[in-house]
């Protein structure tokens, strides 16, 4: 039976919720700081470069740039929302490209070269989660054992010598532009999976028992944002870049998993409680064996595309990849305590490091300036990410 007090705790609820600004009720806090952080450095990137930072060329080189970042962002989102990290992301990655790269100087065709990629890939993933799942040995010693090893073992196949040059077909998967009528039928696809996105939210909300309109429109305008940006950089560049579609590929993918499978629940139980999870009869450590398989697969479409990317594969292909990705996913979200993230928080983090570092590049700034930037915004993400956490302990 329904009280007095209840209808006016309910109404109370909300009239706070109406207090709330909109943009905090569209999007979470975190978000909303992430977005505001973007909006300021993309600002000052323009006004610094005289116009040049927002041009549909450039936005078609960030794209570019921030594709691998963005795949190996995802996917390391995954080990750290179930409590496990995973530092030997850019050595696979630079043996998977070397893998690609092998296959195409011995004339076998893209899908064989970015197939062999994937599945040794997944074979080092497969390894490294048997260690960890299987012997015991924490996820940090093995992973960083295997940056140091598998960077090694390519180094001595190739005495430390450049693969290449591939393809130009194997180029075009990052490099190549897609025709405008793909890259408009594309950015119809990208609205229509927004009004299913909103018109599932609602349905989950009214299953629920508790409206969330904020959610359905904060679907429709960042659905609707992303297809007018594409629409521009194709009509007013050169042609959109086919990287989009791996970023696209991998983000719906990933997304899907973590919230609409049975993994991804598990997943965010076994971050969220260890113990928990166990006693709730969840196999932890099959949990983990296939999130580690799922990063070394991410790890070898993401060596595939720096090799597209470079069309040769280098000694320092992949360096430094693994803090990248780990910077994002933590920047987008992603908390290191685990059970908290989401997948399109780390693309939001990977594109925010990269416009830094294409923002700095245009300015003519050393890449040691822009490590100490990258250095202090990670920093503030995990403070950031500490404050939000302690506030929502707390209840306020």
């Amino acid at each position: 039976m329904t009280t007095k007090q209840d209808v006016l705790n309910a109404t109370g609820s909300a009239d706070i919720a109406r207090e709330r600004p909109l943009l905090t009720r569209l999007m979470p806090m975190r978000s909303v700081v992430l977005l505001v952080a973007s909006l300021l450095m993309v600002l000052y990137f323009q006004v610094a470069s005289d116009g040049i930072f927002i041009s549909p060329n450039n936005a078609a080189l960030l794209i570019r740039q921030t594709a691998a970042v963005v795949v190996v962002a995802a996917g390391v989102a995954v080990l750290i929302i179930m409590g496990e990290i995973d530092l030997s992301i850019g050595s696979v990655a630079f043996v998977c490209g070397l893998i690609a790269a092998k296959c195409q100087m011995a004339g076998y065709d893209v899908m064989t070269s970015l197939v062999a990629a994937l599945a040794v890939g997944a074979v080092i993933g497969l390894i490294q989660g048997l260690i960890i799942s299987r012997l015991a040995v924490p996820a940090f010693v093995v992973t960083l054992g295997g940056l140091l090893l598998w960077r090694g073992v390519g180094l001595t196949w190739t005495n430390a010598a450049a693969v290449g040059p591939v393809s130009s077909q194997f180029t075009n998967l990052t490099e190549g532009r897609m025709p405008l009528f793909a890259a408009v039928i594309f950015a119809v696809l990208i609205v229509l999976f927004g009004v299913w996105s909103a018109i599932t939210r609602h349905r989950s909300a009214q299953r629920s028992g508790s409206a969330a309109p904020e959610k359905v429109v904060n679907a429709l305008l960042l659905s609707g944002a992303v297809a007018a940006c594409l629409l521009w950089i194709a009509l007013l560049g050169r042609g959109l870049p086919y990287a989009v579609l791996w970023i696209a590929g991998i983000v719906v993918l990933l997304d899907f998993v973590l919230t609409r499978a049975q993994f991804g629940r598990r997943a965010f139980l076994v971050g969220s409680n260890h113990e928990a999870a166990m006693y709730a009869g969840i196999n932890v450590n099959n949990i983990v064996l296939t999130g580690f398989i799922l990063m070394g697969t991410v790890c070898g479409l993401a060596g595939a595309m720096l090799i597209s990317r470079v069309g040769t594969s280098t000694p320092d292909a992949g360096i430094n990849l693994e803090l990248t990705a780990i910077a994002a996913a933590v920047i987008g979200g992603v908390s290191l305590r685990g059970g908290i993230g989401s997948i399109r928080g780390a693309m939001m983090g990977a594109f925010l490091l990269t416009t830094i570092d294409n923002g700095m590049s245009l300015l003519g700034m050393s890449s040691y300036a822009q490590s100490v930037v990258k250095a202090l915004i990670l920093v503030f993400a995990v403070g950031l990410d500490g404050y939000f956490t302690r506030r929502q302990l707390v209840g306020k």
